[in-house]
């Protein structure tokens, strides 16, 4: 799933000349789609790429014996929940018979090519522009997008480069990559069967057995900087492109493998790859480079964007949060989806039903592996559930979640969109204390995910109205009900309920917090007209802001010397992670119209804030369901 700033909280202490000849690529005897990319001859930041579809004995998928055809760049892909034209990105697209004559196309819209006189079409060239360097001209989020730094840095998230005709998308393809010597592909897409992914020191070779695993399938070319390691039977690679050289994949390798180990214990049996593969590209922040900070998820990968700026050990804590919650979605929607997962329409998507289940489930178990596994404290596990409920709050809670769900790419539902992260997650918890509950603490609901995981799996899809009996079968009359009032239907959840179910409550304490606090609870906002920061109301409960004695409604001129306005602004949650305790702070405001100086020293700001915490007079059972849950041994 695409996670944006939802876990950038946690950051901010907490985005080609093409030839008219006829195309070389070698063909198949077998019908499949031969691709090739060319990441070597690179023109204006343009990458070109070549499809072969038949050779000169006119060896062709029959549904491709058409006198018209139409070629698709994807206009949306899994994950991402939002319509991004990736065929807007697309230049110079030709069509061309075996002689190499060209044939007429039309370009109805963004995203579709009608090639005439389809029956003779031997191949097709177009040109490439990637989406980092000119992000403020579209909405799409960076680890879905592309990159192009010629001889640099390549990500190549496949959907943006590699398309498919109408009505064959099950047709296997073969990609080819040439690339610079000196740089390495990433990937776990594999090798063609029987061969080796490397053909040679310039050129990759590697196979989909249909276009929805090019699509799932991202890559990164670059410079090689890569750790692989071993969890059980999957086999981990960690490749890490650092421009500036400040991070390294030996940096962060242990942490990954102490956490990936960890959700492996948790998940048991469960055991949907043999391969994963965790990319991340990290920014300079510079005017062209990604500025969309988070990832997205893919079955047997992730692809995670992060300024290059954070200090090692913060960008350690995002990367665990980022990835474990990617990871997790080997459970769901790997092993166990609906038929709009499996057969997704790129061009013309019908959305499921269920993302409180494959988002909303998959953020839970990334939560609760950690205080299974010992990783966090339970104080921060209650801590992390309480902000859910806060920042749930800020959307539509008497909107059904499944109505939500089908309909997520239009209003009035899209906006509602990062609430599967927050409501979602505390949908599963409510379920899992349920079945914790019913069963006496012998089961939850990773036996669930389970037991679905086993009955449907990777190749089998369920049909969207079967899931909520099916969940229902499997374990017990009022998981349905809970369902069906909370999930299909527009009652609110009162979380208390169940938190009082294991024996807790709520008492207030002074909490750590961030500077300027979080993007879902910022302390500071903008005017536009004038492009001033201000500061909000609730900035006189930031401890350190009140040390400083700044008020509701000044404007923020300088930090340090240092110029803020609208157009810097998120440069506000960054900087902090720079700082150092005890080093003196002055900050310029306007207030009243006249500048003013305020002064301190730098201390980690906190504040008062409700929290989860034990009853004192909670019942055995009560405490019996809470160690269950937490499996607090």
């Amino acid at each position: 799933m695409k996670h944006t700033f939802n876990y950038l909280a946690v950051l901010l202490g907490a985005v080609l000349v093409v030839s008219c000849g006829p195309g070389k690529i070698a063909v198949s005897p077998n019908p499949q789609i031969n691709t090739t990319i060319d990441l070597i001859n690179v023109s204006e930041d343009r990458v070109a790429v070549e499809m072969a579809i038949r050779d000169a004995k006119k060896n062709t998928p029959a549904i491709l014996d058409k006198d018209t055809l139409i070629y698709f760049i994807p206009k949306i892909v899994p994950g991402t929940y939002s319509t991004d034209n990736y065929g807007s990105f697309i230049e110079n697209f030709r069509a061309f018979d075996k002689e190499g004559n060209e044939l007429p196309v039309e370009h109805p819209d963004e995203n579709s090519w009608k090639i005439i006189g389809g029956k003779k079409l031997s191949s097709i060239k177009y040109q490439v522009n990637d989406t980092y360097d000119i992000e403020s001209d579209h909405d799409v989020f960076s680890p879905s997008g592309t990159n192009i730094a010629t001889g640099e840095n390549y990500i190549l998230n496949l959907h943006g480069f590699v398309g498919y005709f109408q009505g064959q998308k099950n047709l296997p393809y073969v990609i080819t990559v040439k690339h610079p010597k000196e740089l390495t592909g990433v990937t776990s897409m594999p090798a063609p069967t029987g061969q080796s992914v490397i053909a040679s020191d310039s050129t990759d070779v590697y196979r989909a057995n249909r276009y929805a695993e090019v699509a799932d399938n991202p890559m990164m070319y670059s410079k090689p900087d890569t750790e692989v390691f071993k969890i059980n039977d999957i086999e981990v690679t960690l490749a890490v492109y650092s421009p500036n050289g400040v991070h390294k994949a030996a940096d962060i390798k242990p942490e990954m493998e102490k956490m990936m180990r960890a959700q492996k214990n948790f998940l048991g049996s469960i055991n949907s790859t043999q391969k994963y593969t965790i990319i991340l590209y990290l920014s300079t922040l510079d005017e062209k480079d990604a500025s969309g900070f988070g990832a997205l998820e893919h079955n047997t990968s992730t692809v995670v964007v992060l300024p290059e700026v954070m200090d090692i050990d913060r960008l350690k804590k995002v990367m665990v949060d980022v990835v474990s919650h990617e990871f997790f979605h080997i459970v769901t929607p790997l092993s166990i989806h609906s038929q709009e997962i499996h057969n997704f329409d790129f061009n013309d998507p019908k959305m499921s039903q269920h993302l409180w289940m494959y988002e909303g489930t998959t953020e839970y178990f990334a939560q609760l592996f950690q205080i299974h596994e010992k990783l966090i404290s339970k104080e921060e596990f209650y801590e992390r559930l309480v902000n859910k409920v806060r920042r749930a709050a800020t959307f539509d809670d008497a909107m059904s979640f499944t109505e939500m769900s089908a309909n997520i790419l239009v209003p009035p539902y899209k906006p509602n969109y990062a609430n599967v992260y927050e409501k979602g997650t505390l949908i599963s918890m409510c379920i899992d204390i349920l079945i914790r509950e019913k069963s006496n603490g012998e089961r939850g609901i990773l036996s669930l995910m389970k037991e679905l995981s086993a009955k449907y799996g990777q190749d089998n899809p369920f049909d969207d109205s079967e899931l909520i009996p099916v969940v229902t079968q499997l374990t017990y009359p009022e998981i349905g009900n809970f369902i069906e009032t909370h999930v299909v239907g527009k009652t609110p959840i009162d979380y208390t309920i169940f938190w009082n179910k294991v024996g807790l409550e709520f008492a207030e304490k002074e909490l750590p917090t961030f500077y300027f606090g979080s993007l879902e609870q910022p302390l500071i906002s903008a005017d536009e007209q004038t492009n001033e920061i201000f500061f909000l109301p609730d900035a006189v409960n930031n401890s350190f802001l009140s040390e400083l004695k700044v008020e509701p409604n000044d404007r923020l001129v300088s930090i340090n010397d240092k110029t803020y306005t609208l157009a810097n602004a998120r440069e506000l949650f960054i900087d902090p992670s720079q700082w150092k305790g005890g080093d003196a702070l002055t900050m310029t405001v306007k207030r009243n119209g006249e500048e003013v100086k305020l002064s301190t020293t730098i201390t980690e700001p906190t504040v008062k804030a409700k929290v989860l915490s034990p009853k004192t007079d909670a019942t055995e059972a009560q405490i019996a369901l809470r160690k269950s849950w937490l499996q607090d041994n």
